[in-house]
């Protein structure tokens, strides 16, 4: 009775350090995707809602992000597709901010397609004054190093995109 009284006592603090434990070693391992050192991609300006936007790296390959459709309308889903070549891609992120109102953080996860590339539906909340222009960050986890692009977006009517 006393042993099974002091193994329920101390359970909770075994598992408590063998989970610290667990946190430990995977943050400690080489190929741990938050020890990649990001690389931001110089490429020209380009609006996704226009057409495709392209980064090309030092090595000739290039990702390539589209969404659909154009235009992009408020608070309707869309699809953001990314095409690449010569990319070894472990995890492919979308970020939104507002460029010219804070509407907060909106960061979206493309999966794989099985025809390649990576794919993802995204909605984007509606802006009060209709059109939202948005700074869009392809953040894609490579072997070794994390890639970031940036580009613009406009949901909504273009005809004014302060948010």
């Amino acid at each position: 009775m006393m042993k099974s009284a002091l193994f329920r006592q101390s359970l909770p603090h075994v598992l408590i350090v063998v989970l610290l434990i667990g946190i430990v070693v995977a943050g400690s391992r080489p190929d741990f995707m938050g020890d990649a050192a990001p690389r931001v991609l110089v490429s020209p300006p380009c609006r996704l809602d226009r057409g495709p936007c392209r980064a090309t790296l030092h090595t000739g390959g290039w990702l390539e992000l589209t969404v659909a459709p154009r235009p992009v309308p408020a608070g309707t889903p869309f699809v953001a597709s990314l095409a690449l070549r010569d990319v070894d891609v472990r995890q492919v992120e979308l970020e939104f901010e507002g460029a010219d109102m804070n509407m907060g953080l909106f960061r979206q996860v493309l999966a794989p397609r099985p025809t390649g590339g990576f794919e993802a539906s995204v909605t984007l909340p509606i802006c009060a004054t209709g059109a939202m222009r948005w700074r869009t960050r392809l953040v894609v986890r490579a072997a070794g190093e994390t890639l970031i692009a940036s580009f613009d977006l406009i949901t909504g009517e273009p005809s004014h995109a302060g948010g």
